[in-house]
């Protein structure tokens, strides 16, 4: 049984043997050295780890430095050395790490297989004002406000400060969980002097938005690049070599305040909430029948306009609304973000009157004074007025254009009666009768030519269209050109009126005046089905052409008696 288990374990290190090869079983020897001890809590520090011996990259584990560092970055390279005939290989691991904390920290002893390096105790200072006034290099980041509430915007500046001429660099700005955060604009390049010293500054903004509130740990920024330094002598500086440089800033802890207790409106949290509209007309202009659009504007600074809430469109009954999708946008000026909703929306009354548009509230929360005020458009009035309808058939005379005396009859003296000419002085009833007889004789002559020309007339109208031509238009058409033809074709038949409204209070038939309506919601606001809405017009339009409700006193209604 012995004898077994000897053979096992031989067999077992004669295949590592030859599975690894004889780099590494070479392998013997793991240092582990640092390039600055002691070294200030910002300062990068470059931890270069070296074995003797050809090793995958994954070999060294660095989650082990995890506890006391934050490791940025890791590269590793291989080395081939020949020298007097006999050959060498090496495998070195760089790792740039970040300190934690102040005081004494210690890089643990790093095992790859059986081997182990050396424990490294570095001393950690803070950055001190004396110590910042001879750095080339360093960092800040800063949060303004420095108090917020959730859902409010803040700003996360950070600023790399740099005394010595730059040849290339990165910024990293790690993530943060539960917060949105959008770089505002372009970097800003500015100078200044700190305690005598000039720097060149290069500043970058972020627009950062807690979704929830508690403290908010926004880790340190990282920068990454390399400086050419300076060498009096390669050829007067031409060909200076130059420095890789890693810098750290600081973490940042905020307070983000929660929505206080008991507040019951739309979460609206700003420094200043502003609504306002605009017409496409005078409002003095409302007429049944026609559109007019309202332009509401919504703006808030320091939110995303996905917080903005929805604008009340309560109306009175009488006149309908058919709102646009709202318009929405975001823009950053002076490192604030200001959200924009825009509402347009076409009114139509369907009847005159004196009517009130209701006051539009919106309310939200002021962050500087920690109170809820209101955005407002307040309640106007307004007058509509009826649709202009129009009659070649009824004309009535005006009193008010008659004069103080137009019921008063002129006297006629004798002596002017003689005076006159033959026709003044025909009786009325003599020249009434010559006119009967004259327009009788015409009659007779010219009826049968005037039918033929104005068959004739009618058939070459260019603007004239036919029933059929009109359902082609509302099966096929969009609904611009179905409103134009209606409109062309009721014409014909009817004494013509502005809108199609005009149409449906003259001909008052119900069916009509739905399928308008619904056209009109449809045209809009996009509500309701398309074919069924063209099935209701070209239905009332039919039972309209089969009533023959041609003739024009079919609108008796739209010329009253009075």
């Amino acid at each position: 049984m012995v004898k077994i288990v000897h053979k096992f374990t031989f067999y077992s290190v004669l295949l590592f043997t030859l599975i690894a090869g004889p780099d590494a079983w070479a392998f013997d020897k793991l240092t582990a050295t640092v390039d600055k001890n002691p070294a200030m809590l910002d300062e990068s520090i470059t931890l270069t780890l070296e074995a003797n011996a050809a090793l995958p990259r994954e070999a060294f584990d660095t989650s082990v430095l995890e506890k006391d560092f934050k490791v940025v970055r890791t590269s590793v390279s291989n080395q081939m050395r020949k020298i007097n005939l006999r050959e060498s290989v090496s495998t070195t691991w760089t790792t740039i790490l970040f300190p934690r904390t102040t005081g004494r920290l210690r890089i643990p002893a790093i095992q790859i297989h059986s081997i182990q390096s050396s424990p490294i105790d570095i001393l950690v200072v803070p950055v001190s004002q004396a110590s910042a006034q001879t750095r080339d290099i360093f960092m800040t980041a800063e949060v303004l406000p420095e108090q917020g509430f959730v859902q409010q915007q803040l700003t996360y500046q950070v600023k790399l400060f740099l005394a010595v001429e730059l040849e290339r660099g990165s910024l990293q700005v790690p993530s943060v969980d539960n917060v949105m955060m959008e770089q505002m604009g372009e970097d800003l390049e500015t100078t200044a002097i700190q305690n005598g010293k000039r720097y060149r500054v290069i500043e970058r903004n972020f627009a950062i938005i807690p979704q929830e509130s508690g403290i908010l740990q926004i880790p340190s920024p990282i920068f990454e690049g390399s400086i050419r330094t300076r060498n009096r002598g390669s050829f007067g500086g031409l060909f200076n070599p130059s420095k890789a440089v890693n810098q750290i800033g600081p973490e940042v802890n905020i307070d983000i305040k929660p929505i206080p207790q008991g507040y019951s409106e739309p979460w609206l949290p700003s420094e200043f909430v502003q609504i306002n509209e605009a017409w496409s007309t005078d409002l003095s202009n409302f007429t049944v029948g026609e559109p007019i659009t309202r332009t509401i504007t919504l703006s808030a600074i320091g939110v995303d306009d996905a917080l903005l809430p929805s604008i009340d469109d309560r109306l009175p009954p009488s006149i309908k609304a058919y709102p646009d999708q709202p318009q929405l946008n975001t823009v950053n000026k002076d490192n604030t973000l200001i959200a924009q909703k825009v509402v347009n929306m076409a009114l139509v009354p369907s009847r005159e009157g004196n009517f009130v548009l209701p006051e539009i509230k919106v309310p939200w929360f002021n962050t500087l004074t920690q109170s809820t005020e209101y955005a407002i458009i307040p309640a106007q009035a307004i007058l509509v007025q009826p649709a202009v309808l129009n009659s070649s058939s009824v004309l009535k005379p005006n009193p008010n254009n008659l004069g103080n005396n137009a019921s008063l009859p002129v006297p006629v003296q004798a002596s002017d009666w003689a005076q006159r000419p033959w026709y003044q002085q025909a009786l009325p009833w003599q020249i009434s009768t010559l006119l009967v007889l004259v327009l009788w004789g015409c009659s007779i002559w010219f009826a049968p030519k005037t039918t033929v020309l104005t068959k004739n007339i009618q058939a070459e109208s260019p603007n004239a269209i036919s029933f059929k031509h009109l359902m082609q238009t509302i099966e096929k058409r969009a609904f611009k050109y179905i409103v134009l033809d209606c409109k062309q074709w009721l014409s014909q038949h009817y004494p013509t009126q502005a809108t199609l409204y005009g149409y449906t209070q003259g001909l008052n038939n119900a069916d009509f005046s739905h399928a308008v309506t619904a056209m009109y919601a449809y045209m809009y606001d996009n509500q309701g089905d398309e074919q069924q809405v063209r099935a209701q017009l070209k239905l009332a339009l039919t039972h309209l052409h089969a009533d023959g409700k041609h003739a024009t006193n079919s609108l008796r209604s739209l010329y009253p008696d009075n």
